[in-house]
């Protein structure tokens, strides 16, 4: 048993008589906490993963295409298909219905596409003296633009018949209204990118559409983008710049990406695939220069959480695993990608689901991609993926350590084909040490709290059967609050525990609650669980396919949820090692886990389910060393219904203040609360 866990006993007595004899404390109903300050006593059981707390991004509810990433033109390649309303015209209008002609071409026949991987462009045509084109309005609710910011255009464009003349790019409103504006002087008859920028004289977020007008004569237009000149981190092709800060604040140590039942697929066509999103490394010719695996060469992809033909769910995979990777790097976080295991999701399609046999070419084709994709992070020059690395920027390898393989698989032939990708990864360790030497694979254990699936392979196997097992599970606040003490017991001699997906299926304050009682239980099992993330990431506000979500977002804004705060509270205080503690007997309705950090700070970590106000006892045992002043965030509601919400973001958020504290002192703890008490050394 953890000895850490052994000595609550007598901790728990301790606390139950640590208020004799002291007049200035409340008095002796008041719940207790007594936590030892000493640390010389632990071993590694206390130890806490680095990896605790992470973040997972699914791409659902649009949280790629129409969210986090900063591109703002919808089916700017005009590869839409029948999934979308008006198809490869998607999202598309004519300045002028008189004068303009606007058809899709497909280019694959007689090569005048821009590479293989893209088709289809535009061919738009303006038979009127004055300019005239095509207007696009942006993805879910439309376009949206700030007073005096900057954005950039661009777009490969050719000019037909002998069109040489200039190209007008503009966003206007409703009433055509100009709101920036910008001009191409002059095309050829060959693709080129252009490029311009264009400054915004008021701030708008409703019925706006970006247009792309000729004069008289034809052009051939495709990829046509409009980025914010200011994205996180400034990255080229990156997020936006909002939802990048509200996932810095995380304070994430992973990134597991990018799902979800969206690398599985409800059939093989519209699995993710990791190569598609940096274009199979094809090389193209841009402006006379070569470019590898850049966003116009690669395949337009279908996710799975296809919403309607107004609100199409393609994946332009404009951000992919490098972008993926570059964003980790911006986050200061470990990557965890997962991939297929050569399986469609057994849920989204039900008994008659396709998995590959083993012995197959399709099912050796996955194999290999999760071999190739650690030779992308890692591999030299002298490697095929790691060459294509190197050529879209990143000289240096990519970090890299785990690779999930599949996601809520529980069948036989999971397991089964999860013991083909342990053989030829151990092989390839064997043959390329540096490169696949100390990679660990992520094993699934199903979708649900009490899935054993994983753990009855591991108990034939041995505790070295993979690197983690990926438990994920949805319950109410209630379920969470009963087993907070789920891993106390797991076996520690066993394979660590990634808590892959988690939420308790409500963005209230009591949701929230019960997440920060449960997560006093993963940090003080940090030992055993070694990666936690909250699922999903993202929502939006016009079309959702789950909830709840973390993050909110619309075109013009983003807000964290209760439960949000609570995930960046516990991250930017995580601790190292877990200090022995107790609540005493009458402390109903509190959850807490004490710890210490690298810095030597003690930091207590409270949570109040109840609707009550109460005030907490505390004693800290060995603790001669502390200072007089401890800083006390607070998050707190009203009431358990309470939620922040697009039209009151900010209700409940954290609140920082001061507490005066000593080897006892009391912590007022509001009803519906978590407060984290951070106490340096004097």
């Amino acid at each position: 048993m953890n000895k850490r866990i052994a000595r609550l006993g007598s901790l728990l007595l301790a606390a139950s008589v640590s208020l004799s004899g002291t007049a200035c404390m409340a008095s002796e109903a008041n719940p207790a906490l007594t936590v030892d300050a000493d640390t010389s006593h632990l071993d590694e059981s206390a130890r806490i993963s680095p990896l605790l707390y992470g973040i997972f991004l699914e791409d659902i509810n649009f949280a790629v295409d129409g969210g986090m990433y900063a591109e703002m033109v919808k089916n700017g390649s005009f590869e839409f298909g029948a999934l979308a309303k008006n198809g490869a015209k998607h999202n598309y209008s004519v300045s002028d219905k008189e004068a303009v002609t606007f058809e899709v071409a497909d280019g694959s026949g007689d090569d005048t596409c821009l590479n293989e991987n893209n088709p289809h462009y535009a061919v738009i045509a303006n038979t009127a003296d004055a300019p005239q084109g095509i207007g696009n309005k942006g993805y879910l609710k439309g376009l949206a633009v700030e007073q005096d910011a900057s954005y950039e255009f661009s777009a490969y464009l050719k000019g037909l018949d002998g069109y040489t003349g200039p190209v007008a790019i503009c966003i206007d409103d409703k009433d055509g209204t100009v709101l920036a504006e910008a001009e191409i002087p002059a095309v050829t008859d060959q693709w080129i990118k252009y490029e311009c920028s264009m400054t915004a004289n008021v701030t708008a977020s409703k019925g706006l559409r970006l247009w792309v007008k000729i004069g008289t004569g034809k052009i051939a237009a495709d990829m046509i983008s409009l980025f914010p000149s200011e994205t996180y981190k400034n990255r080229e092709n990156g997020i936006r710049k909002d939802i990048g800060e509200y996932l810095e604040a995380l304070s994430p140590k992973f990134m597991r990406f990018p799902g979800g039942c969206a690398i599985e697929g409800t059939f093989v066509d519209n699995q993710y695939s990791w190569k598609d999103s940096i274009g199979n490394g094809l090389t193209f010719t841009v402006n006379g220069e070569e470019t590898t695996g850049d966003v116009a060469a690669r395949p337009l992809g279908v996710d799975i959480w296809h919403a309607s033909q107004s609100d199409p769910y393609y994946m332009t995979y404009g951000l992919g695993f490098y972008e993926y990777f570059l964003l980790c790097e911006d986050l200061d976080c470990l990557p965890v990608p997962v991939l297929n295991a050569g399986m469609v999701c057994p849920i989204h399609a039900g008994n008659g689901y396709t998995y590959f046999e083993e012995d197959s070419e399709e099912f050796q084709t996955y194999v290999q991609d999760a071999l190739d994709l650690a030779e992308f992070c890692r591999g030299g020059a002298d490697t095929r993926w790691g060459a294509v690395r190197i050529a879209m920027g990143h000289e240096e390898p990519f970090e890299l350590h785990y690779i999930g393989i599949g996601n809520e698989q529980w069948q036989e032939e999971y397991y089964s084909h999860f013991d083909r990708f342990k053989e030829a990864f151990a092989k390839a360790a064997e043959e390329n040490p540096e490169i696949y030497g100390d990679l660990e694979l992520i094993v699934g254990n199903g979708p649900a709290s009490g899935d054993r699936f994983a753990w009855d392979v591991i108990a034939k196997n041995g505790g070295d059967y993979a690197g983690l097992v990926d438990e994920h599970y949805y319950e109410t606040p209630d379920w969470f609050l009963a087993n907070t003490t789920r891993y106390d017991s797991y076996d520690r001699g066993s394979v660590p525990v990634f808590l892959g997906e988690y939420a308790a299926k409500s963005n209230t304050m009591e949701a929230a609650l019960a997440e920060a009682a449960y997560m006093t239980g993963l940090e003080r099992n940090g030992d055993i669980v070694k990666l936690s993330c909250y699922a999903p990431l993202f929502g939006n506000d016009k079309s959702n396919q789950w909830e709840p979500d973390m993050i909110f977002f619309s075109n013009d804004s983003v807000y964290g949820t209760v439960n949000y705060y609570v995930q960046k509270m516990f991250s930017e205080t995580q601790g190292t090692l877990v200090l022995d503690s107790s609540l005493s007997e009458n402390a109903d309705g509190i959850y807490q886990v004490s710890v210490t950090d690298d810095a030597g700070n003690l930091i207590l970590k409270l949570v109040n389910t109840t609707g009550a106000d109460q005030t907490l006892a505390v004693t800290l045992e060995n603790a001669d060393r502390i200072a007089s002043s401890a800083q006390l965030t607070v998050l707190k509601a009203d009431s358990a219904e309470a939620v922040n919400n697009q039209l009151d973001p900010f209700r409940i958020t954290p609140q920082e203040s001061t507490l005066e504290v000593s080897s006892q002192f009391t912590c007022d703890l509001p009803k519906y609360s978590v407060s984290i008490l951070v106490i340096p050394q004097g």
